[in-house]
């Protein structure tokens, strides 16, 4: 019962760190099963299993929210479970892989539902933050937690109970294939909705065309989305340039009058307050409709109730931070925060608005990439081959370069964009800053271009047959649909679901929530019946 607990206590550990701090993320395999190897006093057998599971997830990551197999829980349950085999240390570790893996496929398909408890409960914050409620805020911020952890923990702990009885191998071979393929597939559908949203908030009709770059970076010159990022940085670059219509630089009676409005009316203590709620939990209540910016919201309310005296103008600032966010939290998040927080100082409420979705888009694509597709890879994957050899100088080597880098550069990033954006406000023109804004939104619209494909993952694995004659006799052939669409447009199945989704927020006025539903249900039944899949069969 005591190892169960404390194997339940490191599952709820490993899933906070991976959604507020990044401590030392142990939300990856790596660390999540080399703790639980100590925990159950089989420190090797963590090693072995959490090193093994760790490779096998390089390179897959939660961008955009996607739903991915839960390696985390699996490292801690195979751990647990292979922990109470008989047999020697091989043994041991293939029963712990042999659960582990179809373990994390199988409580995948839990994600979505720990997601939507929470998407359910950011419109009770809306409400609070319409009344100006900041501690209803901040409670369906940290309550909102609850659903996340829970979905891992109690599997945890239900495996961690009956290893002996071999409980969670039991459940794969019981619950449905079919029902575990069709979440799977909803879950690699579910980013859809997440980009459609965010192409809502920009100017679609006026850049389509940069989607359209974007696209065709990564689906036909096969460019990684740092290319396509990079491609974007140059158009950005392009279009800040020679888009010269607005003065650069206010005149002298207007610049003095914005001057003025940008005081030192923030504290020390108000931006530690700021940056100190974003770093302990910009994640915790991540939902499929708003996604991080409930986490965005109750982290610029200290700074937003010493702004704003008057409770309307507070109620509104509020408001206008709990629309849509989301962003890399490790390189992005904390400069979009500091620059927010200084236009919210120097009075350009509108401005600290468009600048932050303007970013959160570009930024996005180029953190992720950074840190997750490069950095964490290389790091993980060092640290994983150490463990192999059954050395403890692998976790530890991931945990720290995790830790200090990432507490670095974070609270670089914000220090230094509240800097700029003071000094941005008082001596740039409207024009200018809205130069600054287009370059970034032409940024983001390239950036997505090559997100969408790459993210939002459906092939379809249906087949025709047809009949040809081949010196006079007649040959019918198998012809797969994927291969045949895939000769017209690549990735065109990614990019027709993002549209579908976009034309039922846009045209239809559906809900969020609604198209969540209609999206996990047309999933679950494409899935169940085989038609379609997150990747295709391995061809022989």
């Amino acid at each position: 019962m005591l190892v169960a607990l404390a194997l339940t206590v490191w599952a709820v550990y490993c899933t906070y760190d991976g959604l507020g701090p990044f401590l030392i993320y142990a939300q990856r395999p790596l660390i999540a099963g080399s703790v639980a190897g100590l925990i159950t006093g089989n420190p090797l057998l963590g090693l072995l299993i959490g090193a093994t599971l760790e490779l096998a997830a390089l390179g897959v990551y939660t961008y955009g929210g996607a739903t991915i197999p839960d390696y985390q829980t699996g490292a801690i349950v195979g751990t647990a479970l292979a922990a109470s085999a008989a047999g020697g240390t091989s043994a041991q570790v293939a029963v712990g892989l042999g659960v582990g893996l179809p373990a994390a496929v199988l409580l995948s398909a839990l994600d979505p539902v720990g997601k939507m408890v929470t998407t359910g409960l950011v419109h009770r914050a809306d409400a609070y933050a319409a009344d100006g409620n900041a501690r209803g805020m901040a409670m369906i911020h940290w309550v909102s937690l609850i659903p996340w952890v829970a979905v891992r923990a109690i599997p945890t702990f239900l495996a961690a109970l009956a290893a002996s009885g071999g409980l969670v191998k039991d459940i794969t071979e019981d619950i449905p294939t079919g029902f575990v393929n069709g979440m799977t597939l909803a879950g690699s559908l579910l980013p859809a909705v997440g980009f459609a949203l965010l192409l809502g908030m920009m100017e679609l009709r006026k850049y389509w065309y940069l989607l359209l770059i974007g696209f065709v970076g990564f689906a036909y010159l096969h460019l990684p989305v740092l290319g396509v990022a990079l491609v974007g940085v140059a158009m950005a670059m392009l279009f800040v340039t020679f888009k010269r219509e607005e003065p650069a630089v206010v005149p002298a009676a207007a610049e003095t009058a914005e001057e003025s409005t940008v005081d030192p009316r923030l504290t020390k203590q108000d931006l530690r307050r700021a940056y100190r709620r974003y770093f302990w939990s910009s994640q915790i209540s991540w939902n499929y409709e708003r996604m991080q910016a409930l986490g965005f919201a109750y982290s610029m309310e200290p700074v937003l109730r010493r702004l704003y005296p008057d409770k309307a103008d507070y109620t509104a600032g509020l408001q206008r931070h709990m629309q849509f966010f989301n962003t890399s939290v490790l390189v992005g998040g904390p400069l979009i925060l500091g620059s927010t927080v200084a236009l919210e100082e120097a009075g350009t409420p509108t401005s600290a608005a468009s600048t932050k979705v303007a970013l959160m888009g570009p930024l996005a694509g180029i953190g992720d990439t950074l840190v997750f597709a490069l950095y964490n890879s290389i790091i993980f994957t060092m640290g994983a081959s150490w463990a192999l050899q059954g050395n403890w100088l692998g976790p530890v080597f991931a945990a720290v370069m995790v830790l200090v880098p990432y507490a670095l550069i974070r609270r670089w990033q914000f220090g230094f964009a509240y800097r700029e954006g003071k000094r941005l406000a008082g001596h740039l023109a409207a024009g200018a800053l809205a130069r600054v804004a287009q370059g970034a939104t032409v940024l983001g619209f390239v950036v997505l271009g090559g997100f969408i494909p790459s993210i939002v993952k459906v092939v379809t694995t249906l087949t025709y047959r047809q009949t040809t004659t081949v010196q006079g006799q007649a040959v019918t052939q198998a012809v797969a649909i994927q291969d045949r669409l895939d000769e017209l447009v690549p990735f065109l199945l990614p990019v027709l679901v993002t549209a579908g989704v976009y034309l039922l927020a846009a045209k239809a006025r559906m809900r969020p929530i609604w198209i969540i539903a209609v999206v996990m249900v047309v999933g679950v039944a494409l899935g169940w019946l085989g038609w379609f899949a997150p990747a295709g069969p391995a061809k022989s």
